[in-house]
This record gives C-alpha cells, sequence and structure tokens, in this order.
C-alpha cells in the first residue's frame, strides 16, 4: 500500500470518537505514534487536526479510485478491500477494529476484520499474508524508544519491520538517523534526530497510529507528590508525601 492510501485512511479514522467510546479516555487519541511522556519523540500534534475526511476521499480520487454502484472504491476494476487482523487477548482491540471497518466503509474500503490469534500478526507479516494488523506496540518497553524502533524501522534490510514493524517498508534516511542516534551521546544532537525520525513516520505513516496505551493508578486522597513513571522503571515512592 502507498503513502497516499496510508495517509487516506489515517485521515478517516476518527481518534477522538474511539479513545471517548471505546476506550474511555478522550486523553488516548493518538494523532502521532508517540505520546508526550516520551519527550523529544512527541511532536505535539492536535488530535482534533489530524481527522479530515474529505482530504481523504481526495487522496484516494488522486490515486485513480472512485466509487462503485455499491459504494465501495474500485481501480481497473479491482475493489479496495482489505483484511486486518487482530486478537482479543486485549479485549478492546476487536472493538477498534470493528470502529475503523465502519469509518473506512465511509470513504469507501471494504475492510474484513479476522479476529484470531496474536500469533497471526508476526506469522502474517514473515510469508508476506497480512495486509494490515491492529495490535498494541509498547515503545516504553526500554528506557529509550530507539531500542524497539531499531527493530521496527532499523538498518537491517533483512528484517524489513522485525515481528511486529512495518511490513515492507524501508526509508534509508531514517534507518541512518536511527543508526546515529544508537551512537550518538550529545544531547542536543539526539533531541534533533529523535524530531526527525517522528516527523518522518508521521508523515510516510508506515504504521498508522490510533490511541496510546494509559496507565492507570488509585492512590489514597492523604498522599501528595504522586505521579507516574511512564517507563515503568521506578515508583518514585521518595517523590510521596503525606498532605498536611
Amino acid at each position: 500500500m502507498g503513502r497516499g492510501a496510508r495517509q487516506a485512511l489515517s485521515l478517516s479514522i476518527d481518534r477522538e470518537g474511539i479513545a471517548a467510546g471505546l476506550l474511555r479516555d478522550p486523553e488516548a487519541a493518538a494523532p502521532e505514534l508517540f505520546p508526550a511522556s516520551l519527550g523529544p519523540w512527541h511532536l505535539g500534534l492536535d488530535a482534533d487536526e489530524a481527522q479530515d475526511v474529505e482530504r481523504a476521499r481526495e487522496l484516494l480520487a488522486e490515486l485513480g479510485w472512485e466509487a462503485n454502484g455499491s459504494g465501495v472504491l474500485e481501480r481497473d476494476g479491482a475493489p479496495f478491500e482489505l483484511t486486518l487482523r487482530t486478537f482479543s487477548d486485549r479485549p478492546e482491540l476487536p472493538l477498534v477494529a470493528t470502529a475503523l471497518q465502519d469509518q473506512w466503509r465511509e470513504i469507501g474500503v471494504a475492510l474484513e476484520v479476522d479476529v484470531g490469534n496474536a500469533s497471526g500478526i508476526p506469522s502474517g507479516h514473515h510469508d508476506g499474508s497480512l495486509e494490515l494488523g491492529l495490535m498494541a506496540r509498547n515503545y516504553g518497553l526500554v528506557p529509550d524508544p530507539l531500542g524497539t524502533l531499531l527493530d521496527d524501522f532499523g538498518t537491517d534490510p533483512e528484517a524489513m519491520g522485525g515481528d511486529w514493524g512495518a511490513m515492507g517498508w524501508r526509508d534509508d534516511d531514517l534507518a541512518a538517523w536511527l543508526d546515529t542516534l544508537r551512537q550518538e551521546t550529545d544531547p542536543e544532537a539526539r533531541t534533533e534526530l529523535a524530531a526527525q525520525v517522528a516527523r518522518r513516520l508521521n508523515d510516510a505513516m508506515p504504521v498508522v497510529p490510533v490511541a496510546w496505551y494509559q496507565q492507570t493508578a488509585a492512590v489514597n486522597v492523604e498522599l501528595e507528590g504522586f505521579s507516574i513513571d511512564p517507563l515503568e522503571r521506578s515508583y518514585r515512592i521518595d517523590e510521596l508525601r503525606w498532605s498536611e
């Protein structure tokens, strides 16, 4: 799938509706890949500006897609039909998949949702049968997102996205930036490169973000100074105080 089609699919997603209606947290709407908790990787884009259905239709028309009598887009006699694989280990995923199915139908894309095992996505990735996969990807699994990004978009041309990254997509500039980041020690240079990577991923859209994971915690009302470490390395107990 080309860049224009990926952008069209992204522009047609009602992230705020999915976050508020299905995930019960409006702040989970993800107009970009990295949340604010990941510092320089976060671009600060607005979720309410990430949806533009008319622009999505324009992009698809520019690519030669036209609606048939059933409202499904066609090009050269072939309908725009996709299969999205997901899994129920995370119970919200099939619900989000159904929402995407409905929202993409509005722009003429026929989506079949295949709910199976989590292994179906990396398996389809490796054998080339995967068209779309909806899953949860944790860029805070290690203290720096770079570790995961190198697997998903990195310098190894044989990996082509590993198990969970972008399937069949490669950007030599981005791969070089990630490799430089792997070796760079200057904080300012790292910050600049992280932003470059984030901008390129947002522009090329090899992975389409929908919602960010939200951490939750229960805290006694008599405690002050509580905060969550987004990378889950510390409970920050030394910052807690009893309220006076």
